[in-house]
């Protein structure tokens, strides 16, 4: 099919929303113009988004064959605000997260605002596209959750329509980039231990440091590298990790550039998550492409990233089998870090940007617009 022409809407344009779509417009065959507004505070993106990109999205000139928008936009509300400037133009809804299922703060509630918007966007859209396929479920188990419960939003027609044409499209991830930074791990000494994560409770920060204890505890030494963006509420169990583990660091703080990154990735040893969630998970992803070993849960995405045949080695279940694991990989001989890369290498833009292109044309000829009896593929 020749190129096709359409609009990505991004109202959150930073972080892992901004290298996606960056990848996308590198990467695609297609004619990709971006609307977008700045990172800032998500939950403004999100009641104010549409509202402030529909003048924009008006004025731009030509014609389109495809519209996509990101899970931060109100597309029921884009759309009534814009028309009929895409009255005919076939739509798909992007998925990096979702606000059902998102861990929220001890002691704060669902609040359904953001859930309504989610669920509205992906019933008003064509096509409902996920990151991974666990999100694709854990998405689809939230809404049958939810239209069971008393004085819920939904329909039991709108959540099996949702589920009927949602699909999964891994996200891109740069990747090419880290081979310049290369350099040969240390063979001696204790290895190191990565951490590549926003600091925030989200990534439960206080189950590392307690694990980090636990291994200090029996006496098996490690180097620690601690890097990730500190993020709006950085936790006191990372910013205490500098003086208490003063002598086991090697790094203390977000990476100043993308150079310096990617050599802490190539000098640390295992790469752990303690998360309270995963829809995909790019850090994990440029960890693993670097060589770096995973200690990652048993649970949200990390089982599509790892390799099956190191699952038991690596995945873990609860507390104390994190602490099992992550002292076995810092004294047993290591898995092969070839298979690690190679599994990495999946998500290389190289590799999907052939899927993204395929779907935006299935997109543009309105072939997703018409599987409404069965899931889409």
């Amino acid at each position: 099919m020749a190129s096709v022409r359409g609009v990505f809407v991004e109202p959150f344009y930073g972080g892992s929303h901004k290298a996606f779509l960056d990848g996308l417009t590198a990467h695609s065959s297609h004619e990709i113009h971006l609307l977008s507004l700045p990172d800032g505070e998500w939950r403004r993106r999100m009641r104010r988004g549409a509202q402030e990109l529909a003048a924009a999205a008006r004025a731009l000139p030509g014609q389109f064959d495809f519209l996509i928008v990101s899970d931060m936009l109100d597309l029921p509300a884009f759309l009534a605000l814009t028309r009929p400037r895409f009255e005919r133009v076939p739509v798909m809804a992007y998925f990096h997260e979702n606000q059902m299922t998102y861990p929220r703060l001890k002691g704060t509630k669902f609040n359904s605002w953001f859930g309504q918007i989610n669920y509205l966007s992906a019933l008003a859209a064509d096509v409902v596209a996920f990151n991974s396929q666990f999100h694709r479920e854990d998405f689809a188990g939230a809404l049958r959750s939810l239209v069971s419960q008393p004085n819920n939003w939904l329909l039991e027609d709108g959540v099996a329509q949702v589920e009927a044409k949602s699909t999964v499209l891994s996200v891109g991830v740069e990747l090419d980039w880290l081979a310049q930074f290369e350099s040969p791990r240390r063979k001696s000494g204790p290895r190191t231990i990565l951490w590549n994560h926003r600091w925030e409770f989200d990534k439960s920060p206080e189950l590392f440091a307690r694990a980090l204890r636990a291994i200090k505890g029996r006496g098996v030494p490690f180097r620690l590298v601690v890097a990730g963006e500190p993020g709006e509420n950085p936790s006191e169990a990372i910013i205490g990790l500098e003086s208490e583990f003063a002598t086991d660091i090697a790094h203390f703080g977000f990476a100043p550039s993308k150079a310096e990154y990617g050599r802490l990735l190539w000098q640390s040893d295992i790469v752990v998550s303690t998360t309270r969630h995963e829809f995909f998970g790019v850090g994990m992803v440029e960890a693993m492409a670097a060589g770096c070993v995973p200690c990652a849960p048993r649970r949200y995405n990390y089982p599509a990233l790892v390799p099956s045949g190191l699952h038991s080695r690596v995945l873990w279940d609860d507390e104390g089998d994190l602490e099992e694991k992550l002292e076995s990989l810092l004294t047993d001989p290591l898995p092969e870090r070839t298979a690690l890369q190679e599994a990495a290498r999946r998500f290389a833009w190289d590799r999907v940007a052939p899927d993204w292109d395929h779907a935006i044309e299935r997109l543009a000829r309105g072939e997703f617009a018409r599987v409404q009896d069965g899931p889409a593929d």
